[in-house]
């Protein structure tokens, strides 16, 4: 792929090699060989933008954690309020949607995912029930904390759904916030019978 510059993106070009190539055949019988062979760079280039291939991993699946972490720390100085509910119900949705390409990988290769990020992992999971604590409003009930939950595992569907669904990425974006929106939306009342 081409910069608006001219120069090629070797990167990104090294990036989606190596999510397609992690997500058919698995991180571990990858080799960087392989994935500088689809890029069309020798091994050695590939060694120039990324050290080895667990830190091409950390790279790749690094900027989803980065952008995800963002979104649940987001919340912490914010009152809740249903606005600012779906304002970070949008934004969760948004990041998940970006890096949807990432979720093969995630969930095909955990064990590599959990040696790449181990600490941080970690500190995400925590943060995750922080802003699932907050999503669940003021004075919430357990039923309000499960339904917040469940809404963050909703969204979260879209990781391990097919990349390939023939939907555009607007249509997974306004499906999923609509399907959280719904998980959340009986705060406070039993659910109809």
């Amino acid at each position: 792929m081409q910069h608006p510059t001219g120069s090629r993106d070797t990167k990104g070009d090294i990036h989606r090699a190596a999510v397609q190539l992690f997500s058919t055949q698995g991180y571990e019988k990858t080799s960087l060989r392989e994935i500088a062979e689809q890029v069309g760079i020798t091994k050695a280039s590939l060694y120039y933008h990324y050290s080895s291939k667990q830190d091409l991993l950390r790279a790749i699946i690094g900027t989803f954690l980065d952008e995800i972490f963002a979104v649940l720390s987001s919340v912490e100085t914010i009152p809740w309020s249903p606005e600012a509910e779906q304002d970070a119900l949008r934004a969760y949705v948004d990041v998940v949607v970006a890096h949807r390409s990432t979720g093969p990988t995630l969930l095909r290769d955990i064990t590599a995912v959990l040696a790449a990020f181990g600490e941080d992992l970690d500190e995400l999971i925590a943060q995750s029930r922080r802003f699932q604590l907050w999503l669940a409003g003021p004075d919430p009930t357990a039923a309000d904390r499960l339904r917040a939950a469940a809404a963050v595992e909703t969204v979260g569907a879209a990781i391990s759904a097919d990349v390939d669904l023939q939907a555009s990425p607007d249509e997974v974006r306004a499906v999923l916030l609509e399907a959280a929106t719904a998980v959340l939306g009986h705060r406070g009342q039993p659910p109809p019978t």
